[in-house]
């Protein structure tokens, strides 16, 4: 196995193992390049979607069925990110998966189906390297704080355009899940490392802050999130693997393919 670094703040590159059927001691490996790095890509990992859950179960304990996104009927905890012709994106939004639950997750492992011939990258930005950035007046701020996340529907986007059954789902559930309310520091268990906790999709106030004062504060803070030097972007491959610490990081899917035809297979762990 051979584990190359990206950049020096987050991602990684994963070679020569296959997780369907490593050892032990070869998964211990992987598992601590995991967190080390914030996301890493694993190529040519063939597998089913039973075999998704199994590797995803290792990494945590299984989120239930998604509640809107669809499903592999066979393994429903295999959520399917999917383009078809006809029906491109609407929008995308930096963001860290389920902050809006009051249990925020603690991985997502993505598999690669099929992609378009060019574009579909995503882009991994490392919330630990953007609260090291912050001067030390900053980060003692930041740790008497805490925000607001909730899951908002489609609030820039036409009503006409709100048409598919997980449209419909997507407003349901965030009906049915108040705001809630976490830190915006956390520690990364294994490490004790500080994290920036905040993204840009479900992060909504700064509770003790007026509305100025915190849409200030925390544009302030993505704007730093949406430099270069904090990130990781990665083209693609059939079958490639990426493993994201969503307690550390926020991520961006690139929709600059139109409708091209794109799927992959998302399990999330706690």
């Amino acid at each position: 196995m051979h584990i190359e670094r990206l950049t020096p703040h987050i991602g990684a590159m994963i070679h020569g193992v296959n997780l369907t059927k490593c050892s032990d001691a070869e998964f211990e490996s992987v598992y601590q390049a995991w967190y080390q790095n914030g996301v890493i890509f694993l190529p040519d990992q063939k597998m089913t979607p039973e075999e998704h859950l199994k590797i995803a179960s290792r990494f945590g304990e299984l989120a239930p069925v998604h509640p809107f996104f669809p499903n592999v009927k066979e393994a429903p905890q295999v959520s399917v990110i999917e383009t078809v012709r006809g029906k491109a994106p609407l929008e995308s939004f930096w963001h860290t998966d389920l902050t809006w639950q009051t249990r925020p997750s603690k991985a997502s492992l993505l598999h690669a189906q099929h992609l378009p011939e060019v574009g579909g990258d995503t882009i991994w930005c490392s919330m630990r390297a953007v609260f090291n950035a912050l001067s030390e007046e900053d980060k003692n701020s930041a740790r008497q704080l805490k925000t607001m996340h909730s899951l908002h529907a489609f609030e820039n986007i036409k009503t006409d355009e709100v048409n598919a059954d997980w449209h419909k789902d997507v407003i349901k559930t965030a009906a049915a899940n108040p705001p809630v309310e976490h830190p915006m520091v956390t520690k990364l268990p294994e490490t004790d490392e500080e994290i920036l906790f905040i993204n840009e999709q479900f992060t909504r106030f700064v509770i003790s802050l007026n509305d100025t004062e915190s849409r200030a504060l925390l544009n302030r803070l993505f704007a730093i999130a949406r430099q270069a030097e904090y990130q990781v972007r990665f083209k693609w491959q059939p079958n490639t693997l990426a493993i994201w610490d969503n307690r550390s990081t926020q991520h961006y899917a690139v929709i600059d393919y139109g409708d091209e035809p794109r799927k992959l297979h998302r399990v999330t762990v706690y």
